[in-house]
């Protein structure tokens, strides 16, 4: 796929089948936490995350990320990405901000070429809005020592083809989950919801 079919596929797609991808990854875990969020709304702090795509070696591609063993997020597998800070314009600012903060990789507005329906993650109580960026070439990457353990080159129809239910641990208990494989790496949760509704929108426009 080229940029100019991407854009076309990332512009022209139903959100609601989008948002209904990212609810079949929804694990009994996360589930949990959307019963108490919805008995008893509560703010949600905004953030945003890049998708960012290229073509190497004739197959498309993506940028992930595995944080540091710090902070609340500490070993999870993402997309480069963090909270809005209140001198973002938008989410698509805050994307591309973070992108470079944590990965060195300048993207441009005009390389943006869609956003997907934002994904609410109440038990760390943020709402991610994913940005999707098209490049001809993500060159050098210089990632954040502070933030970044690796910054993986992901191919986008292998993590297609790994969707599958794996056990994992969250808060010292094991789950099984419906997710994705990045390498050896087990992506489920938020992440795993984002990449859902990707693959949702993809497989819309195949479909038409």
């Amino acid at each position: 796929m080229d940029r100019s079919v991407l854009s076309l596929i990332f512009r022209n797609f139903s959100r609601k089948k989008a948002e209904k991808c990212a609810d079949e990854m929804l694990s009994d875990f996360q589930r949990m936490y959307f019963a108490r969020y919805y008995a008893h709304p509560f703010p949600l702090r905004r953030s945003a995350v890049m998708i960012l795509l290229f073509v190497r070696d004739d197959r498309l591609k993506t940028i992930m990320i595995e944080r540091t063993d710090i902070g609340v997020h500490a070993g999870q597998i993402s997309f480069p990405g963090g909270k809005a800070e209140s001198s973002d314009a938008d989410s698509i600012e805050t994307a591309i901000r973070e992108t470079m903060e944590e990965i060195g990789v300048r993207v441009r507005r005009e390389d943006v070429i869609g956003d997907l329906p934002s994904v609410k993650v109440p038990v760390s109580k943020f709402e991610i809005f994913p940005v999707v960026a098209f490049v001809d070439e993500v060159g050098d990457f210089k990632k954040s020592e502070s933030e970044v353990k690796k910054v993986l080159e992901v191919d986008v129809e292998d993590m297609r083809a790994s969707l599958g239910n794996r056990v994992v641990t969250a808060a010292g208990k094991q789950y099984e989950v419906p997710s994705f494989l990045c390498g050896n790496s087990v992506v489920w949760g938020a992440t795993a919801m984002v990449v859902a509704e990707m693959f949702g929108v993809m497989a819309d426009a195949v479909s038409r």
